[in-house]
């Protein structure tokens, strides 16, 4: 029993020492020649829980070999969330940005040891570049309204989802069933609303020029004519 009491004693010693060692290792970062490079796709997410994957590549300069696998990869944002922490695999740490509530633009910032980079992710309705508005039917005769679908693109030519678009209509017997209300895009940038009008079917032709606007005050627009 006295030989089993010392053999636990051991073990517990030799556990300690191990758990004391192990919290005494310093973490692995980047040797001070290293360099890094930041890449995040896609580089325009939605506001509301959009998702950027960040990747970090770290490669030692004077031999030019990936960083040793298990490198620790710390990151920062100023809007948003990110994973604050990353290990690199063949010189690559990657976490993923997640959008909140906010549009901008946001910056990404990774450490390792001395070593830094930067990217920026834009987010949310600051996306808009060119809103594409067109009308179905071009000119109204009997149903007396029309469908009109506003594209909003990015700088790149993609569309831009879950970003509000404002509908207006300059004509007085004309409106918009949105009522001026916020219309938001669908997963293919396309925000939708209905011309209405109440110009007498023999009052005359008619025209009239639809608006679409995006938050950041990018407007297309189309026109309508009627009868």
């Amino acid at each position: 029993m006295r030989r089993l009491t010392l053999t636990a004693v051991r073990a517990a010693i030799v556990a300690a020492l191990v758990v004391a060692h192990l919290g005494c290792q310093a973490i692995l970062t980047a040797p001070g020649n290293a360099t890094m490079t930041i890449v995040v796709n896609p580089p325009f997410v939605p506001a509301h829980g959009g998702v950027s994957v960040v990747s970090a590549l770290l490669i030692e300069t004077s031999i030019g070999t990936p960083v040793a696998d298990g490198t620790v990869v710390q990151f920062f944002t100023d809007l948003g969330r990110i994973e604050e922490q990353g290990r690199t695999n063949d010189g690559v740490a990657r976490v993923n940005f997640v959008s909140d509530a906010r549009s901008g633009t946001a910056t990404v910032t990774a450490v390792s040891g001395a070593v830094s980079g930067t990217a920026t992710i834009e987010v949310g309705s600051i996306l808009p570049a060119l809103v594409v508005v067109t009308a179905a039917p071009q000119r109204i005769l009997e149903s007396r309204s029309s469908q009109v679908v506003a594209v909003v693109l990015d700088v790149n030519g993609n569309p831009v989802p879950n970003v509000p678009v404002f509908f207006g209509v300059d004509g007085a017997t004309e409106f918009m069933e949105s009522g001026g209300q916020a219309v938001f895009t669908d997963n293919d940038g396309r925000a939708r609303d209905v011309l209405r009008t109440r110009h007498p079917r023999d009052g005359g032709f008619l025209s009239v020029v639809v608006r679409a606007t995006a938050a950041n005050g990018v407007e297309g627009t189309t026109t309508v004519f009627i009868n």
